[in-house]
């Protein structure tokens, strides 16, 4: 009997839930499950602190800027190397910082200190932006919304938007080159993120607006698309294209035009809103993996019950193309869309640990730098990219009833995995009864796992060894007999 894995469903019962109780290390592609990496750092020193945000950027010349910001510092991150570009800082530990581009300019923001500019290819140093935006708000947020740097959240206006003049970030006269200001009405809250494109969301606590480039006297249209629902905390939306994707006090959305879809009612909210430690819930952290059609959010769960850091150790995982979801497990304080810079040969790891499973030539511009992985500030304080084989895979099938009526006798399993996967059956005769397992069993040479355990309900638990690169898991084939009435 063929048994294949379904999508991870945690907020349905054990018992006939048509998906996956377990899936961890894992992501949901289109019939079967892949390897979720590990994280490898690859930075010779670290920032010291934690991140409280991290941007990465090309400017006109291909050229690529990371930019990871702690309470205190901006840092870029070049060559693997942290090197400070602004000190002296005063945020807290709640205040995050928000990195945008503008053209060649990158524009940092936390609502506390005065927001800085850096011109890539020229500066050296992040500066005030006041220095050259005479009458440039202090704001916590921003985006770019057609020609215009849209910043909000200001510190005595919290519901306030103001945008630059129209394609120049040193004007901010209201009325001058179409820059000017909106206070937003409503009980919504402050703001908390800004979306960039050529139509942008303005998110607070407990409302979305849309705004589109009208041009007059207007500017800006503002038309509220979701007028009681918003982001908790800026840093738990991320962006792939026009779609938007964020976390709301009652679970998981997407934002597509017009619409704010639920994306994790009976499937996982109630899941993670159990397991999130609500101490910490302001270092959610988001961020889109374009390559895989993966939106993940960074967050500290209730299992890590020492922790008293804020260190963030679980990822939820939605896979937009398959709206499937899953679990990993890394320690980080920020997950980000990285470009990495130039390689050399030291460096080579962070693509892969094993230079034999690199399949790219090196006389290919690959090697130019440029190219997007995930990135990720770990709990060493250290730069990684998620590319290592560290993680042990683990799937866990529903719970069956093979012969309904009657106890089974479960002989052999064989893992649809290509990896040398591991065993263990769960059984009760009763939904009452607790679970009790066999012990674990591995794979021999003809590929079958010879376990032995019997009982009405039966559900199958595979492992995937860290360290191997293993690429699909599909589901196991079980050998059953049918025992006595129960």
């Amino acid at each position: 009997m063929q048994v294949p894995f379904g999508e991870w469903l945690p907020d349905q019962p054990e018992h006939l839930n048509p998906g996956a109780n377990v899936a961890t290390n894992v992501y949901y592609a289109l019939n079967s499950y892949k390897r979720f990496p590990s994280l490898v750092n690859y930075s010779s020193n670290n920032m010291g602190a934690d991140s409280r945000g991290a941007g990465s950027f090309r400017d006109n010349a291909g050229n690529v800027y990371n930019f990871v910001a702690k309470n205190t510092d901006i840092y870029q991150l070049a060559s693997g190397t942290f090197t400070s570009r602004k000190s002296s800082l005063t945020g807290g530990n709640t205040d995050y910082w928000t990195f945008t581009q503008f053209g060649n300019y990158v524009i940092a923001s936390n609502g506390v200190d005065a927001p800085q500019y850096y011109l890539m290819g020229t500066s050296t140093n992040f500066a005030n932006l006041s220095a050259i935006g005479t009458g440039a708000p202090t704001f916590r947020v921003s985006g770019v919304v057609r020609d215009f740097l849209v910043t909000g959240n200001q510190s005595s206006n919290q519901n306030r938007i103001q945008w630059s003049g129209i394609n120049d970030i040193t004007e901010w006269t209201a009325g001058t080159k179409q820059s000017d200001y909106q206070d937003l009405p409503g009980s919504g809250g402050e703001i908390v993120h800004i979306t960039s494109g050529e139509i942008g969301y303005v998110f607070r606590q407990n409302q979305i607006i849309r705004m589109d480039y009208v041009g007059g006297a207007t500017v800006f249209r503002l038309s509220v698309i979701s007028p009681n629902r918003g982001a908790v905390y800026g840093r738990t939306v991320a962006q792939d294209n026009r779609r938007v994707w964020f976390y709301a006090d009652d679970g998981f959305y997407e934002v597509n035009g017009d619409n704010v879809e639920a994306i994790g009612a009976e499937k996982v909210n109630r899941f993670f809103d159990l397991n999130l430690n609500k101490a910490y819930t302001d270092r959610i952290c988001a961020a889109v993996d374009p390559f895989n059609q993966l939106v993940m959010w960074l967050y500290p769960s209730a299992n890590n019950t020492s922790n008293t850091t804020g260190i963030c150790d679980r990822i939820i995982i939605y896979n937009y193309a398959t709206k499937k979801w899953s679990l990993a497990e890394a320690n980080a304080s920020t997950i980000f869309s990285q470009f990495v810079g130039a390689y050399t040969v030291e460096l080579m790891d962070i693509i892969s640990q094993n230079l034999e499973d690199i399949n790219i030539a090196l006389d290919t511009d690959f090697w130019n730098g440029g190219q997007v992985f995930l990135g990720a500030i770990d709990s060493d304080y250290k730069a990684a990219i998620f590319s290592g084989t560290g993680n042990e895979g683990e799937i866990e099938t529903t719970e069956m009833e093979l012969f309904p009526g009657h106890r089974s006798s479960v002989q052999n399993i064989r893992p649809i995995v290509d990896a040398e996967a591991t065993v263990t059956i769960k059984t009760r005769n009763r939904l009452v009864d607790s679970v009790t397992t066999s012990s674990s069993v591995s794979m021999n040479s003809s590929g079958l796992n010879p376990v032995r355990q019997s009982g009405r309900y039966v559900k199958v638990n595979v492992k995937t060894p860290s360290g191997v690169a293993w690429k699909n898991a599909q589901g196991i084939d079980l050998v059953a007999s049918r025992s006595g009435l129960r």
